[in-house]
Formats: C-alpha cells, sequence, structure tokens
C-alpha cells in the first residue's frame, strides 16, 4: 500500500487543521496507509545555519525532527495543513520547513534534494479572513513550490476561509476532497 505522510502545523492537535487531515485520510484509505504528524507534540528546533548537514548529508540537531526525514523519503504523498495566525504558516510548520534543508544537497547545477520517489502533495490552509484565497495565494504559492521542490509532481490544495467550527461543512472543503478524490486515485 502507498504512504501518505500528513504534516499538521497546528499547535492544536484537535484543530481545523488536524480535522482537515482526519478528512483526507479517510478519503483516501482505500490506496494509501496515512500517518499524521503533529508537529505541536514535537521538540523541533529552529536551524541553525551551521551548513553541517552539507558535510554529512543529515541535520547535526538530534530532536523530533530526526526520525521524519525518513519518512518524507519514503512517502508516495505527503499532505501539509496549516492555519494562519498572522499572514503565514505557523511557526511550527516553518521550523520543520526550514530543517529539510538538510535534505539538500550542493551539485554541480545547483541543489539537489534527496527526496525520495516522486510524490504527491496536498496543501490546506485554514485562516479567519473571509477573502482568504484571495490574502493567502502568495502564501499557497511558496508552499506549492517547497513540495515541489521535495519531489511532488501533482499537487492539490485548497484554503478554507472564515473557517467554521464544523469545518467539515464549509463548501471549500468539500471542494478540496473532491479535488484530493480525483488526485489521488489517478
Amino acid at each position: 500500500m502507498k504512504k501518505m505522510l500528513m504534516i499538521n502545523g497546528s499547535p492544536r492537535s484537535g484543530g481545523n487543521s488536524a480535522e482537515i487531515l482526519k478528512t483526507i485520510a479517510e478519503n483516501v484509505k482505500k490506496g494509501y496507509e496515512c500517518e499524521i504528524i503533529d508537529l505541536g507534540k514535537l521538540n523541533i528546533s529552529h536551524c541553525r545555519g551551521c551548513m553541517s548537514c552539507k558535510k554529512t548529508q543529515k541535520c547535526c540537531i538530534e530532536d523530533g525532527m530526526t526520525a521524519l526525514y525518513e519518512k518524507i523519503q519514503n512517502a508516495d504523498a505527503i499532505a501539509i495543513a496549516t492555519p494562519v495566525y498572522f499572514a503565514a504558516e505557523t511557526g511550527l510548520l516553518k521550523n520543520f520547513i526550514d530543517r529539510l534543508y538538510a535534505l539538500m544537497d550542493r551539485g554541480a547545477k545547483g541543489y539537489e534534494v534527496r527526496s525520495g520517489r516522486p510524490k504527491k502533495g496536498i496543501i490546506a490552509i485554514t485562516c479567519g479572513a473571509p477573502d482568504g484565497n484571495m490574502v493567502y495565494a502568495g502564501m499557497m504559492s511558496r508552499l506549492t513550490g517547497i513540495l515541489k521542490t521535495f519531489g511532488a509532481n501533482d499537487i492539490t490544495s485548497g484554503i478554507i476561509p472564515a473557517s467554521p467550527a464544523g469545518i467539515k461543512d464549509s463548501p471549500f472543503m468539500k471542494d478540496l476532497m473532491g479535488a484530493v478524490g480525483s488526485q489521488m486515485s489517478s
């Protein structure tokens, strides 16, 4: 069975981002074994910029991120969900992204990424702004670029604005799940 690594960028393991990931997992359970990683439950330090990973091909920081490198490389799909608290993804998700630098090697043609096999990707952003689709389009573009850098060749994404307590009933959520279903069945 294929593996999907699901990254919850929220410090709330039972919040809207977690609900989105659980819904995605339910929708793809016939083809994917899903593992949800709650970044809020892990101790992931910030990247120190020490560059030791360029010499050793591994991060010198031993923390909650250490076990995730292999999981990222072995995943067939990666799903990321994050709330927006103030104009960007959470600090938890940003630390996670920065620490992915350890998987990048300097080659003759620039940086090459040790991302494992090609992947499918899903990005979901929740926000309180009713016009979130316009306000956070740049953030979505940046996160999409990051997934592409790490081997995602087929990405579905959605911004779920003005997230109500019952996020499953949001029309934006229903649109995202429809796209996820189409993407993962192909």
